[in-house]
């Protein structure tokens, strides 16, 4: 996927990558740090406000325990003559006095040991309590109690009771139970500001498990586990706890915070626990708003990253794609001058060959025209014996100088293909010059080629120097050619010049020989002189074999060179194939 991107994508992405992904590890990280922090802080502040709202209720009903002991104790109450003193309505208005001063009751009321109504704050008729709880625990422990609350059909008429012994102050004697009658109604007044911040408050009854007060008065009577599931694991702890759960009123989440009542000096136990709930979309609203606030910012950096990437990425790749597409046609120029090179050298090597065979050729004919000369001088040494055996021999003589001439004219016939051939090598010697001349020209473009190229060409202009240096030692070969060819043809020249000596002689020597007697001793002295000219042609012809093994020799030489200079300049074409194609693949990537 990225290998098809272009080189400009790549750095805009690279770019915005270095610039967004620290900015994202670093946010994140901080937004996790804080996260956690606000989480500990709101819980923390959660169980701040649930234990402040338990102490409020806490000492707000050790108040009350208060004040049914001071009901308990009043004189008219304990002292049986003061009893008897004061009318009925008398007890009623100072029990009145009570529920006036302190608010939060609706009925105070006084029982005898068997739950009768012996005093009352109002008219409203009152049932004997006899069967009651708190009744019955006053009775049994002596002890000033708080009943648990009880929930009936109504929930607006829930109370909570008050319950003391009332003893005579005389005796000591339990004579009665004064009981104190508080609505709900003024927990709920007592709490109405708590739940401005977004908290819930409810009071549960842990015997029976059910909510007895709340800030939703709808939830009142209803099981707490079944509406917060995971508060039976906090209540396993027996202190205050905090946890998520959700509402099943309403389906929120919620954070929720536990606290079960503790013991006040003075104060009996209660079987009460408190439960605070706020919804985790307004406590966590600072999370979400630094988790919005770090992707705007994100978002915002990132269009500005990538802006800045595409501003000053721009130049650049503008500038690479114009090196590589100049890069790419070097590499094509050079791919084909090396090509063109490769089929110069290969000309090359073929007209080494075909001047190798020909030079072979010349050595074959340089090789018989010394056979011949040797039988030349053969034959001369047989014409000189047969004019000394004298004038006997004149007609074998003339015949012999017959077939002298003969082969005096094949012999110059020999040497005038021999000459001819041997301007063939000159000429041969003279293109392998110009071809070596060209080669190294050649070479010399290629190494400039090369240093154009920069490092990619480093190993070219090697290359291209080592064609430099088999072009000159093919130039310097062609020069030692056309030296012993020089030479070649000199000794030829020297040959055909005594060969026509040799024909003249031997035309004399047929006037002298049909001039016996005139000419008979010059006879003698003209064979002699022929013999002598035939082993000169003989030394010229081994000369001649000699210079031609060295030419072969040479040629030879040249013909290896061309071999490794063909080598050379395969091996500069695979690697010029291979720059070709590494600047395309680089053309294609910018």
């Amino acid at each position: 996927m990225l290998n098809r991107l272009s080189l400009k994508t790549k750095a805009i992405l690279f770019a915005c990558g270095i610039g967004i992904i620290p900015m994202l590890v670093i946010g994140f990280t901080a937004y996790s740090s804080t996260n956690k922090q606000i989480v500990q802080q709101e819980i923390t502040s959660q169980q701040y406000r649930t234990e402040t709202l338990n102490n409020r209720v806490s000492r707000f009903l050790f108040e009350r325990y208060g004040d049914i002991n001071i009901i308990s104790n009043l004189p008219f109450l304990r002292n049986p003559e003061i009893w008897s003193i004061l009318s009925p309505k008398e007890k009623t208005s100072v029990l009145n006095r009570f529920i006036e001063t302190y608010g939060v009751y609706d009925n105070v009321a006084v029982f005898d040991l068997k739950g009768n109504v012996i005093a009352k704050s109002s008219e409203t008729a009152i049932s004997n309590q006899k069967d009651q709880n708190y009744f019955q625990k006053v009775i049994k422990t002596g002890k000033t109690v708080i009943n648990d609350v009880e929930i009936g059909q109504s929930k607006d008429k829930v109370f909570i009771y008050f319950a003391a012994p009332v003893t005579d102050s005389i005796t000591g004697k339990m004579i009665g139970v004064a009981r104190t009658q508080m609505p709900l109604t003024a927990i709920q007044d007592l709490l109405a500001n708590f739940g401005k911040n977004g908290d819930e408050w409810h009071l549960i009854d842990n015997a029976s498990g059910k909510i007895f007060a709340a800030l939703e008065k709808g939830q009142i009577g209803r099981v707490a586990t079944l509406d917060f599931p995971s508060l039976s694991q906090l209540q396993g702890t027996n202190k205050i706890n905090t946890g998520i759960s959700i509402d099943k009123i309403d389906g929120a989440e919620q954070l929720i915070t536990y606290s079960p009542f503790y013991e006040l000096n003075g104060l009996p136990p209660l079987n009460w626990s408190l439960l605070v709930a706020s919804d985790t979309k307004n406590i966590f609203s600072t999370q979400h708003y630094l988790l919005i606030v770090l992707i705007i910012g994100t978002g915002i950096t990132a269009l500005i990253v990538s802006g800045m990437a595409i501003f000053f990425t721009n130049p650049t790749t503008k500038l690479l794609k114009r090196i590589t597409d100049t890069l790419a046609f070097s590499a094509n120029e050079i791919v084909n001058t090396v090509q063109q090179q490769e089929l110069t050298i290969n000309q090359q090597a073929s007209s080494v060959n075909e001047t190798t065979t020909t030079i072979e050729q010349l050595g074959a004919s340089s090789l018989q025209s010394a056979q011949q000369a040797e039988a030349s001088a053969s034959e001369a040494q047989e014409a000189l014996t047969i004019a000394e055996n004298g004038t006997q021999a004149v007609h074998k003589t003339m015949e012999g100088m017959g077939t002298l001439k003969e082969n005096v004219q094949s012999i110059a016939e020999q040497i005038m293909r021999l000459k001819e051939q041997t301007g063939q090598i000159a000429t041969i010697s003279n293109l392998v010059g110009d071809i070596a001349n060209q080669t190294n020209m050649l070479a010399l473009n290629a190494a400039v080629e090369a240093v154009h190229a920069g490092e990619q060409g480093k190993g070219f202009s090697v290359v291209a120097m080592e064609i430099r240096k088999l072009a000159d030692e093919s130039q310097k070969s062609a020069e030692k050619i056309n030296v012993l060819v020089t030479d070649l043809q000199a000794s030829i020249n020297s040959t055909v010049t005594a060969t026509d000596e040799g024909s003249k002689k031997t035309d004399e020597s047929i006037k002298l020989a049909e001039g016996m007697a005139q000419a008979f001793a010059g006879v003698a002295e003209a064979v002699n002189h022929v013999f002598v000219n035939n082993q000169q042609i003989f030394a010229s012809s081994k000369q001649q074999v000699v210079a031609v093994q060295q030419v072969i020799a040479a040629m030879n030489v040249i013909n290896l060179g061309a071999q490794e200079t063909s080598q050379g300049i395969n091996q500069v074409r695979v690697s010029t194939d291979e720059l070709k194609s590494a600047a395309q693949d680089l053309q294609a990537v910018v």
